[in-house]
């Protein structure tokens, strides 16, 4: 694996240290935008997709070049199981499934790399490749966690919370 994206995959959720500074568990809760995820939920869904990947590489290091639909956390009973965490345990338990994907992926040999499987929008990729796409896919999303904790600490100085 390219140790830029092993570099990228140990050190992306400490943008998370910045991006929640100031905020307390009540507004991780809260839904600024009501038909938008919560920051704690932004959080829940990305945990979860980290175990959801873990088992993608898993698939796709096997060699039978595996196709996936797409993932839709709505329809996933496993998303509701880190939905009802406490933020304390949300947060430790998204931690130590980092760590555990990390060692996974650290360890992998060049012909595991190569190993593809197929996504239904981007066709395709090796393991490098969905390393790629899953960095991409959090960085998404602590932008969204950036704006909505924006819009919580906002209104939090104006005193509409």
């Amino acid at each position: 694996m390219k140790q830029s994206l092993l570099a990228r995959l140990t050190s992306q959720p400490d943008a998370l240290n910045h991006l929640l500074s100031d905020l307390s568990t009540e507004q991780l809760a809260q839904r600024p935008i009501p038909d938008k995820w919560s920051v704690q939920e932004n959080i829940a869904h990305l945990g979860r997709y980290q175990e959801i990947f873990l088992t993608r590489i898993q698939q796709i290091i096997s060699g039978d070049t595996p196709v996936f639909p797409r993932y839709v956390a709505e329809e996933d009973p496993g998303f509701a199981d880190w939905l009802d965490l406490s933020w304390a345990d949300l947060s430790e338990r998204f931690l130590g499934e980092r760590a555990t994907l990390n060692a996974f992926l650290s360890i992998l040999h060049e012909e595991q790399l190569v190993q593809t499987g197929s996504h239904p929008l981007f066709g395709f990729m090796g393991v490098e490749g969905w390393t790629e796409f899953f960095l991409l896919h959090e960085a998404h999303h602590f932008f969204t966690i950036l704006k909505l904790g924006g819009l919580l600490r906002a209104a939090d100085q104006f005193g509409r919370n």
